[in-house]
């Protein structure tokens, strides 16, 4: 009996002791160090958000570019379509005009022929 009070006295004791330095403030050098960890963390936050600030400049400025270039693109495509449209209307014209001189050079040429032949 006497060992199961002197076990519990021993252990409210060393609660009672336990709870008073863990309530008690750090030392000095115990809260500089934490508060250089802390500084430090705070420092390396900081950077990478500088960092991530620049990225997304950089790829909005990148994205930017990207749409001026497929602006200028799409410009060009439609410049080449139109002159495609206008080469091909020339070609049909010079073919229609190739085929209207062929056929005028055919009944020149059938019609020489039939005034050399011998009546």
């Amino acid at each position: 009996m006497f060992k199961i009070i002197f076990t519990i006295g021993l252990t409210i004791f060393a609660a009672g002791v336990l709870a008073q330095t863990s309530a008690a403030p750090p030392s000095l050098e115990v809260a500089q160090q934490r508060a250089r960890y802390a500084r430090e963390q705070m420092i390396t936050a900081e950077r990478k958000a500088q960092s991530a600030e620049q990225k997304d400049t950089a790829a909005r400025k990148n994205l930017e570019d990207a749409r001026a270039r497929a602006d200028k693109a799409a410009a060009q495509a439609e410049q080449a379509a139109k002159e495609l449209k206008e080469a091909q209307a020339q070609f049909a014209t010079a073919r229609e005009r190739h085929d209207q001189a062929y056929k005028d050079l055919k009944r020149a040429y059938d019609a020489s022929q039939e005034s050399k032949k011998p009546q």
